[in-house]
């Protein structure tokens, strides 16, 4: 997929660019039926265990985390946020997303064919009315050490649902990326950015995202999500890519080759490619291994 001259000139002026229709459906369903699979087996484990009073099994993948989550407690309900929460998940599913070529041709037409699938990831299920997926003004660079403040990175907030701003979608302030690295404070649940230690900025710009199109920023654009009002569960993948010669600010975390010419030999070929770079974590292409 390629950008238009417009689309290419808003990322690189103003450091965000909303692209709708990247992803299709055959992409984003084997990585949604792992979700559904792996908080299927921990709400039947929890069930089993007397923790969890109803399984929900006619719930659509957008509000059934939501109802187990709300009738379970304590931990439980920890437990299954955490299911879709985090950098855990490394299977087919998330592999075939991140290596997806239309994803891949527009990084490529930034930074080249050298492309590394950045270390730093997450998949997010930004739950009702939770204040632990509320996350404060950042940039993505602000968690990394300074050595990569010079890589220039594509980052992707990807939905797997329409995620309308009223479900806790992204708002970014224009202009940002031309900034330095701030120093990040500890805000509620996150090292974010106060607005006492910002520099004058004169707008903000809500991001709504239909599922399949997608949300690019770079490295220092400031960004935050919002409360998710809804009933519905905000699911969205963050992903991030940068020249495979570049520091990538976590150097004692790799990251997968996903593109190269230079080095085709390199490029790592699936999920169980990715996942030699972490000995020992080969259960996790098992969703039901939590």
């Amino acid at each position: 997929m390629a950008l238009s001259d417009e689309q290419r000139a808003q990322y690189l002026d103003e450091g965000y660019l909303v692209v709708e229709d990247v992803l299709g459906p055959e992409v984003l369903a084997p990585l949604i039926g792992e979700f559904e699979a792996a908080i299927d087996a921990k709400a039947r484990a929890l069930h089993a265990a007397g923790q969890l009073s109803q399984l929900h099994e006619g719930a659509p993948f957008e509000t059934r985390l939501a109802l187990l989550y709300a009738d379970a407690e304590g931990e439980a309900a920890q437990e299954l946020w955490r299911v879709g929460q985090g950098k855990h998940h490394k299977t087919a599913g998330m592999f075939a997303v991140w290596t997806c070529p239309a994803l891949l041709d527009i990084v490529e037409e930034m930074i080249g064919p050298e492309i590394l699938a950045h270390p730093q990831f997450n998949s997010r299920a930004k739950l009702p009315d939770h204040e632990q997926t509320v996350v404060p003004w950042h940039q993505d660079t602000g968690y990394l050490q300074r050595e990569a403040d010079d890589t220039f990175m594509v980052n992707f907030w990807i939905p797997l649902v329409d995620a309308p701003m009223e479900t806790g979608a992204m708002q970014v302030i224009p202009g940002s990326h031309r900034w330095q690295t701030l120093p990040h404070e500890r805000i509620g649940f996150y090292d974010g950015l106060s607005e006492e230690g910002m520099p004058a900025y004169e707008r903000v710009v809500d991001c709504p995202v239909r599922k399949g199109g997608v949300l690019m920023i770079q490295g220092r654009t400031v960004h935050r999500s919002v409360v998710n009002s809804t009933d519905r569960v905000r699911w969205s993948l963050d992903l991030r890519y940068c020249d495979r010669r570049k520091p990538t600010g976590r150097p004692d975390i790799p990251g997968f080759v996903a593109r190269s010419i230079e080095r085709p030999d390199s490029v790592a070929q699936s999920a169980e490619d990715w996942l030699r770079l972490f000995p020992g974590e080969s259960a996790l292409l098992d969703p039901h291994a939590r």
